[in-house]
């Protein structure tokens, strides 16, 4: 009697211990990289990144900030030649996600010439640059993709000498 029982609770063991839970995880790494242009510094000042994943029993929908390693003003120029950063490296629950938002902050700026000037960025501090990225976070895997920022596609000079941010970023995924 005693065998069977012990055979039971092993048994059960061994069931549940085998039983997908679905609440593995996975990593995302994000990078930012950029292409050489004509100007002497384009620094735009990043204070956050979020993911859209889609919801279901083991993710959490809507909106969820990535804890950032970079943070504040980076030149975009000095990721030109196969250079980047790291943004984050953040490790999030299986799911899909679906966009990315790049929250920058006020302190945005073109260095044209040797004079630095102010660089407008319409709607990057409040509701974020917006972008599809569509990736499958799995258990036990790492997501890499590199955004792709396109400075000489994103700054636009203006008539009166001023300058505005309208980001071109392409995602590129590992």
């Amino acid at each position: 009697m005693k065998n069977q029982i012990l055979t039971i609770l092993v048994a059960a063991i061994f069931i549940v211990a085998c039983q997908d839970d679905n609440n593995g995880t996975g990593m995302l790494n994000v990078y930012l990289t950029d292409a050489p242009v004509n100007y002497d510094a384009v620094l735009i000042d990043l204070q956050g990144l979020k993911i859209n994943a889609s919801g279901d029993s083991t993710t959490e929908s809507g909106w969820q900030n990535l804890t950032l390693d970079t943070m504040g003003q980076i030149d975009l120029l000095m990721l030109t030649n196969g250079n980047s950063i790291l943004l984050t490296e953040d490790e999030l629950p299986e799911g899909r996600i679906n966009q990315m938002r790049m929250i920058l902050g006020s302190n945005n700026e073109i260095v044209v010439d040797g004079d630095t000037l102010d660089l407008e960025t319409p709607s990057a501090q409040q509701s974020g640059l917006k972008f599809n990225i569509h990736a499958d976070i799995v258990n036990g895997e790492t997501y890499s993709m590199t955004l792709d920022f396109d400075a000489e596609k994103s700054v636009i000079a203006k008539g009166n000498g001023s300058y505005s941010l309208k980001p071109v970023i392409k995602v590129i995924t590992e």
